[in-house]
């Protein structure tokens, strides 16, 4: 009876231990991983809105355009696909319409070459005393075509047909950037 009491009286005593844990330390541990897996998830979220585009790969989306940009414009895939994104704009609408507005899905247009104006767009400086704008370089004139372009996107105009009678005289103008377009996808 003795021995019982004594096992007893043990049991009582760690039980009485077990209840003066201190567990912050566990709190701790727990709220450092919650704040960790929450900085994980936005950089995360971050790099997919910085390097995809309705989850295609930037990568994969250069590569596809780069196959069909030449002369002047050849390579700067990477540039368009990574400012168009930025800008919150479909990097493949966009390319399309600079192959549409420079003939460098074969061989760029004097405007572009003497001028760095990949979007036939006007105003000045001029480009050689007319009516087309000149850009100190290749970067700016694609960066101000992509900016023009998003103007009409951020307005809910966000298909080449939308986007034809504020961008282009040409009534057929929108078939001619989705047949870009489509070869652009493909």
């Amino acid at each position: 009876m003795l021995n019982i009491l004594l096992i007893l009286s043990l049991f009582d005593t760690f039980s009485n231990i077990n209840r003066d844990i201190d567990y912050s330390y566990m709190d701790n541990q727990i709220n450092v991983c919650v704040e960790h897996f929450e900085l994980s998830y936005k950089s995360y979220q971050k790099y997919k809105r910085e390097n995809t585009w309705n989850n295609e790969s930037k990568d994969k989306i250069v590569k596809k355009i780069n196959k069909y940009l030449n002369s002047s414009l050849k390579n700067k895939g990477d540039f368009i696909v990574s400012y168009s994104i930025k800008q919150g704009i479909d990097p493949y609408l966009v390319t399309a319409v600079l192959l549409q507005e420079t003939g460098c899905y074969w061989n760029c247009s004097k405007l572009v070459k003497k001028c760095n104006n990949v979007g036939g767009n006007k105003g000045k400086p001029s480009c050689n005393n007319g009516s087309y704008r000149k850009f100190n370089t290749l970067d700016d004139g694609i960066k101000f075509a992509i900016n023009k372009l998003n103007k009409y996107y951020k307005k809910g105009l966000t298909t080449p047909k939308q986007i034809n009678k504020y961008y282009a005289t040409d009534k057929t103008w929108y078939k001619k950037v989705n047949n870009y377009i489509k070869k652009l996808k493909g």
